[in-house]
């Protein structure tokens, strides 16, 4: 109770007052006719709408991102940091990662007040990956993030140093928060521009990541609650470039809809044996699972 009285007490603090808001309004237009289904043409209206009429400052606390996002994970959280305390790799400069950013008027995190519950989670996925292999972020020349979210967790990544290509595959309406995020976040050039190693997909997925890869190695994929949450079709595009990469990190709930995702998740595992997988349920979130490897043949 102290916790969250504290947390509410730090969390109700002036955003910073954000640019770019026209364009991030004209991107969020444009992908109401782009969107795949009428789910996302929806969502991407209520976001429109809110921000006309809330404003961007504090746009990770509006209702449509709060829901979806930019969570509170009010029973996950201390979970989430009672494991990265134990682990041997939250390391002081994974810890100074993970200090927020005011841009957005993020949650803060009644458990670790400097950061937010879900920067927290990213800590954690990033923590199992090392655990599960030999990953090194310092060799990585390319990492693909199969759905974004808003763009933390290449905000992580960058805080610890990483300024390789950062590929980033979503659909359209959470593209234009990415990018309004993170030229907020990580102003480039006179215009305020994304930094220039963030690149959005676009044309053909499998072609396109099996060009990435093949130019830039080694290189990581990135895929939590994403992939898991795609049409068929999306996944085999997907599956099909996989081998290109040397490290895959994938979490994902045991069901979404009608997808057996727990049953897709070991075919994939089994249909690609050149990688050493961990595949295991999460300790923190049960149902959900984490699918971790490593390619043999990356070296």
């Amino acid at each position: 109770m102290v916790r969250r009285m504290a947390a509410k007490l730090l969390g109700d603090y002036r955003p910073p007052a954000l640019s770019h808001t026209h364009e991030l309004l004209q991107e969020l237009a444009a992908a109401q006719g782009a969107a795949a289904g009428e789910e996302w043409a929806a969502f991407s209206v209520a976001i429109s709408d809110a921000l006309r009429k809330q404003g961007a400052d504090g746009f990770l606390r509006l209702p449509p991102i709060a829901k979806t996002v930019h969570s509170r994970q009010r029973s996950l959280a201390p979970r989430y940091l009672s494991y990265l305390l134990r682990s041997a790799h939250f390391t002081p400069a994974l810890q100074k990662a993970l200090t927020e950013s005011p841009v957005g008027q993020p949650l803060v995190n009644p458990y670790y007040p400097w950061s937010s519950p879900l920067l927290v989670q990213h800590g954690y996925h990033l923590v199992r990956l090392l655990e599960a292999t030999d990953f090194d972020l310092a060799r990585i020349r390319l990492v693909t993030d199969f759905g974004g979210g808003y763009g933390s967790f290449c905000r992580l990544l960058r805080n610890l140093g990483y300024r390789q290509r950062y590929l980033i595959c979503d659909l359209p309406v959470m593209c234009a928060l990415q990018r309004f995020y993170l030229r907020n976040v990580f102003p480039s050039g006179a215009d305020g521009q994304p930094p220039d190693n963030v690149q959005w997909l676009s044309g053909d997925m499998q072609a396109t990541l099996r060009r990435e890869t093949a130019q830039a190695r080694p290189a990581l994929f990135v895929a939590t609650w994403s992939l898991s949450e795609s049409p068929l079709a999306v996944r085999n595009e997907v599956a099909a470039a996989l081998p290109g990469y040397a490290y895959v990190l994938c979490a994902y709930q045991r069901a979404f809809g009608t997808y057996d995702n727990h049953a897709y998740f070991t075919a994939l595992a089994q249909s690609l044996p050149q990688f050493e997988w961990r595949h295991a349920e999460c300790p923190v979130y049960a149902n959900n699972f984490y699918l971790i490897g490593r390619n043999r043949a990356a070296g």
